[in-house]
C-alpha cells in the first residue's frame, strides 16, 4: 500500500511539475473599435480585420468593413453603443469624440488610442506603423509602408514624365448633402492627393473646408472635379454639378472620382488613389509596339 501510494505521489507530483512547466494558454486578442476610415483600412490592411466589431459611419464605405456593424458619425460617439459590442480597445483618428465619451470608454475598462490624421504621407506612415505596434504586428506594418512607399515612388514617376506638361487643374469638392458642396482647399486630404498626382488644386489660395462659391469657382477654372464615389449620386452625376453655380460658368471640365475613404483620410490606399486620379487626368501612354522599339534600319 504504501508503495502505491508512493507511486501516485509521484504521478502526481509529475503531472503538477508538467502543468507548471507548460506555457500559459494564449488569450484570444482582444475585439476592436476601429474609428476614421484610414484607421479601419489600415487594419484590415494588416490583417487584423477579423477582430473589428465596430466602425464608424465613414469607415463602413470600405467594402471590407461594409457588413461590421457601425456605432455613428465618427465625432459624436456614444459610450453605450461602443460598449455594448464588447470590444476591449478603440483605434481612432484624432477627430474621434467627444472627449468625454472617450474619458468613459476608458473609465468602464477599454484601451482608447488616436492617432495624428495630418494629410502628410510622413504622417500616414507613421499612423500605419504606429497601429501596427499597437496590434502587435510591427513586421507587418513595415511591409505596409514599403508597399505604399514603392506604390507612391511609382505615382511620382510618372508624374515626372509630363514634368515639361501644364499640370492639370483639379478642384475636389465634398458633398455633405444635396445643397451642402465644401471646396477642398490647402492642408486637406484632397489636396495632398491632387498633389501626388502631379496636379494643381485649383482652389489652393483656401485653407481646409470651404463652402462652394460661384465666383471662386469660376476664377479657379478647373478642367477636372474631383468627389468621393459616394457624392456622385448625391449631386445627380456630371449632369447635376454641371448646374450648379459657378461650375456651369466653367466649361470643359470632366468628374473625376475616388472612393470616399481615401478622400477622407489616407491609408495604405493612398497609392491607388493617386493612381485612379493619374489614369483619369493623364492617361499613360500606350507602350510602344515591339517593332518601334531600337529604331529601324
Amino acid at each position: 500500500m504504501k508503495r502505491t501510494a508512493a507511486k501516485w505521489g509521484l504521478v502526481t507530483a509529475l503531472f503538477a511539475l508538467a502543468a507548471h512547466a507548460a506555457p500559459p494558454a494564449a488569450r484570444p486578442a482582444p475585439k476592436l473599435i476601429s474609428i476614421g476610415p484610414a484607421i479601419t483600412q489600415t487594419v484590415f490592411a494588416l490583417g487584423a480585420g477579423d477582430r473589428v466589431v465596430g466602425v464608424d459611419d465613414s469607415s463602413a464605405a470600405l467594402p471590407e468593413a461594409s457588413k461590421v456593424r457601425t456605432v455613428g458619425y465618427q465625432r459624436a460617439l456614444s459610450a453605450e453603443g461602443v460598449l455594448s459590442l464588447g470590444a476591449g480597445v478603440l483605434l481612432g483618428s484624432a477627430e474621434a469624440g467627444p472627449p468625454g465619451v472617450l474619458e468613459q470608454l476608458k473609465q468602464a475598462g477599454m484601451t482608447v488610442e488616436t492617432f495624428a490624421n495630418e494629410p502628410t504621407v510622413e504622417a500616414a506612415r507613421t499612423r500605419i506603423q504606429g497601429i501596427a505596434e499597437r496590434l502587435g504586428m510591427p513586421e507587418q506594418g513595415k511591409a505596409l509602408v514599403a508597399k505604399l512607399d514603392e506604390d507612391l515612388a511609382k505615382a511620382a514617376g510618372r508624374a515626372a514624365q509630363v514634368k515639361n506638361a501644364k499640370p492639370p487643374r483639379i478642384l475636389a469638392i465634398y458633398a455633405r448633402g444635396a445643397g451642402a458642396l465644401m471646396v477642398a482647399g490647402s492642408g486637406t486630404v484632397a489636396d495632398t492627393l491632387i498633389r501626388l498626382t502631379g496636379g494643381v488644386n485649383a482652389a489652393e489660395s483656401m485653407q481646409g473646408y470651404k463652402p462652394l462659391g460661384a465666383e471662386a469657382v469660376v476664377a479657379a477654372a478647373p478642367q477636372f472635379v474631383l468627389l468621393p464615389a459616394s457624392s456622385v449620386s448625391t449631386v445627380g452625376g456630371a449632369e447635376g454639378l454641371a448646374k450648379l453655380p459657378g461650375l456651369s460658368q466653367v466649361k470643359g471640365w470632366k468628374l473625376v472620382t475616388v472612393e470616399d475613404v481615401d478622400f477622407m483620410g489616407l491609408g495604405p490606399g493612398l497609392g491607388r488613389a493617386v493612381v485612379r486620379v493619374q489614369d483619369a487626368v493623364a492617361p499613360a501612354a500606350p507602350a510602344a509596339p515591339a517593332s518601334a522599339k531600337g529604331g529601324g534600319k
